[in-house]
């Protein structure tokens, strides 16, 4: 039985148990890879459009554009810019599902199934999009206002005046009132999705209302819970990517006794095809950013042979490698969906764990049933 939530920090202490399971990383991992695929297309359409060689792009970065580009013209960076942001919402949609398997436990069911939670990130895609368009809408109305008073400061004596007598009320305002939304616009990354995976009729405007309340009644208690669920996630990622390398070092080695040295070379002939000296790759494999305790894999990633088992290799490795990262991401809306029932609590009085299941229906072993016979006198 689900034990019930504390309502505090220690809800969060067990995030990196609770998304270390096959369905959560799988999960993370699926989505994860379904926004590489939409960078990595829109990443090199931008090329072609800009007319750059993709051949020496590909040689050099594969799969993992992880990089900051450089376009000549305005097309082709629109083409990058969306595909990033298509990219992100793909990864939301990963965040959505493993804080709805979080939420759905909170409420007492522990058996979504990983099939229903990917349908159920599907489902609620609209919400997601409508509430990113929605805050971006709003921080473009307000630019063009901006853009409208830039106009009128173009006249002569007047706009002068109307510059500087609104250049506290409203101007400044506005602008900080425009930074906050820009700001809380960019942790709708990972907030937004755990408010929507809470939200059960799929309001675009709830999960928004709620994303907002959330940072401006308990900012710093979000802030600690972020950063915890942060740290647990690049400690426990570091541990779960140090295990997978032993993995495939046993695999190996296991096989090797029988199969000979055709599996080593397999396993070399896949890593050079990846991008293993990449900053994405070895901070994967560094314990933290700035301390030097860390494993490589560069070694192993020459003297492969060249075929198409070797390509198809250099796939399982990156799924391998796509887990760990996988992980990570799990970890962090694990944390965020422990951490926004504790904040919806202390906020509102709330208690997500009172409300019942969007997947589970209660089942009646013995159905009531009515007396065959009156045997009143």
């Amino acid at each position: 039985m689900e034990p019930s939530p504390k309502f505090d920090c220690h809800d969060l202490l067990t995030a990196p148990a609770r998304a270390l399971s096959a369905k959560r990383i799988t999960l993370m991992t699926f989505f994860l890879c379904l926004g590489l695929l939409i960078y990595d297309a829109f990443t090199y359409l931008a090329l072609a459009v800009d007319g750059q060689a993709i051949d020496t792009f590909w040689n050099v970065y594969g799969l993992l554009p992880v990089t900051l580009m450089q376009f000549s013209s305005t097309l082709p960076e629109v083409v990058y810019g969306l595909g990033i942001a298509l990219a992100l919402i793909g990864l939301m949609m990963g965040f959505f599902g493993v804080a709805a398997i979080e939420i759905e436990q909170v409420r007492g069911n522990r058996f979504l199934s990983l099939g229903s939670a990917i349908r159920f990130s599907f489902q609620r895609l609209g919400q997601l999009l409508v509430s990113e368009i929605s805050i971006a809408a709003f921080i473009a109305l307000i630019v063009i206002l901006m853009l409208l008073l830039g106009l009128i400061t173009r006249l002569p004596v007047v706009g002068d005046w109307v510059y500087v007598l609104s250049f506290v009320l409203p101007s400044f305002i506005i602008a900080m009132f425009t930074v906050f939304i820009v700001f809380v616009w960019a942790i709708s990354i990972v907030l937004l999705p755990v408010a929507a995976a809470a939200e059960r009729n799929g309001e675009a405007f709830s999960a928004i209302l709620e994303t907002f309340s959330t940072v401006i009644r308990q900012p710093i208690r979000w802030l600690a819970y972020t950063a915890y669920g942060l740290v647990a996630a690049k400690l426990f990622s570091f541990v779960y990517a140090y295990f997978c390398y032993r993995a495939v070092q046993f695999v190996v080695w296991a096989v090797s006794i029988t199969g000979g040295e055709k599996a080593e070379l397999l396993v070399r002939s896949g890593l050079s095809h990846m991008p293993v000296r990449s900053d994405l790759v070895e901070e994967t494999l560094n314990i933290f950013p700035g301390l030097d305790w860390s494993f490589s894999i560069a070694r192993w990633a020459h003297g492969g042979i060249e075929s198409t088992a070797g390509h198809v290799m250099a796939l399982m490795l990156f799924l391998v490698f796509a887990s760990v990262i996988g992980y990570f991401l799990a970890v962090i809306a694990t944390a965020q969906a422990r951490g926004y029932v504790a904040i919806r609590y202390i906020k509102d009085d709330y208690r997500i764990s009172d409300e019942k299941p969007m997947f589970f229906d209660e089942e009646h072993v013995n159905e009531p049933q009515e007396p065959d016979h009156d045997y009143t006198a």
